[in-house]
């Protein structure tokens, strides 16, 4: 989920040629969309530097996997483009109260109830904030525990499904909206955990969408 702080627009158009035998990302195969919607905003930074906390009681391994995210999305761009000089985004741990200069932090919370936006925030969210369409800074927010879009079920959630969550949310702070399909894509507003079964990929569909955003320079365009 995405909640923008400021209004902005973003205009490029560029033309990128994906990278061959790709491991970190996927042909797209389902083309009722065709691109990703744009945030409206993007960074403008020669590295990410991205800080991850969580709550006292929150396994490790959700930081592993909110690391992961990041290296995910950093693997699959630089292998996109063929620049493995580009698109730095570097990920580590940091308490609460030791993320100053963090561009993006990530709170990871036990529960969805301890979500600084709860009752309206009742899953993970993203909010930014940006001043002329670049981006200033970030907060991703992400629990193992949500709640189902029925108002009362709580779903703990099995280990892809916060791995897609983390991977969602970090398109999100990289400029991407929302597609306007339900489920299916990595972006959809809607994950059904109990039809998908395995991690969503990083498909070229998002890829191309970034690269057209930020140009041959990646994060620094």
């Amino acid at each position: 989920m995405l909640r923008l702080a400021l209004a902005a627009s973003l205009f490029v158009s560029l033309f990128f040629v994906p990278a061959f035998a790709a491991t970190y990302y996927a042909e797209q195969t389902d083309f009722d969309e065709h691109s990703v919607p744009e945030a409206g905003y993007r960074w403008d930074r020669g590295n990410l530097q991205v800080c991850i906390s969580k709550e006292d009681g929150v396994p490790n391994k959700y930081y592993v996997w909110a690391k992961l995210a990041v290296q995910d999305w950093r693997s699959a761009l630089r292998e996109y483009t063929g620049d493995a000089d580009a698109w730095s985004m570097s990920a580590r741990y940091a308490p609460d109260g030791a993320m100053a200069g963090c561009d993006v932090r990530v709170h990871i919370y036990d529960t969805y109830k301890d979500f600084p936006g709860y009752p309206d925030q009742k899953g993970a969210y993203t909010a930014v904030q940006y001043t002329g369409g670049i981006s200033d800074e970030a907060d991703v927010y992400l629990s193992p525990k949500v709640l189902h879009g029925d108002g009362s079920t709580e779903i703990d959630l099995p280990g892809y499904a916060f791995r897609n969550s983390a991977v969602h949310e970090m398109g999100h702070v990289l400029g991407l909206s929302h597609n306007a399909k339900i489920k299916g894509y990595l972006m959809s507003p809607q994950f059904d955990f109990w039809e998908e079964d395995d991690q969503l990929p990083i498909t070229t569909m998002e890829l191309s969408t970034l690269a057209e955003i930020y140009g041959s320079r990646g994060l620094a365009g």
